[in-house]
């Protein structure tokens, strides 16, 4: 097994159709955290009082990121390519779920991706990857 990426037996038991998913409710401290890591100070991401705070795009497709280099396809994964659509806004205190299914299994690894505030039914994300595996 190479020490970065996942092993050429488990990178074979990945099936066309596969999905993984995570849940994860984004607090006002999450996105102030990533404001500071971001530099992306833009009030809409700050409660300031009035509205609800506006989670940033980036933050949501760092939790697709993670769905896709640590579970499908897993470690070694890297995207080449990808197309972001935000349909809708999210916001602090919503609980998101990331969706990652595997579309298509070649030498570039496509995978179809969504979050979704599932109380609400709205669709915050979704879009495509291409990857590669190392």
């Amino acid at each position: 097994m190479n020490m970065v990426g996942i092993s050429q037996r488990a990178f074979s038991r990945l099936k066309v159709g596969q999905v993984v998913s995570i849940s994860r409710k984004i607090t006002q401290n999450d996105i102030d955290t990533f404001t500071k890591l971001s530099g992306d100070t833009n009030p809409i991401h700050s409660s300031g009082g009035k509205e609800t705070a506006l989670v940033h795009g980036a933050f949501l497709n760092a939790l697709v990121s993670a769905v896709i280099g640590t579970k499908l396809p897993g470690p070694g994964t890297i995207v080449v390519q990808q197309t972001l659509n935000f349909p809708n806004k999210c916001y602090a205190d919503e609980s998101v779920t990331v969706k990652v299914k595997l579309a298509d299994l070649r030498k570039i690894i496509t995978v179809d991706f969504s979050c979704e505030v599932e109380e609400q039914n709205k669709v915050v994300l979704h879009g495509q990857a291409k990857l590669i595996h190392k």
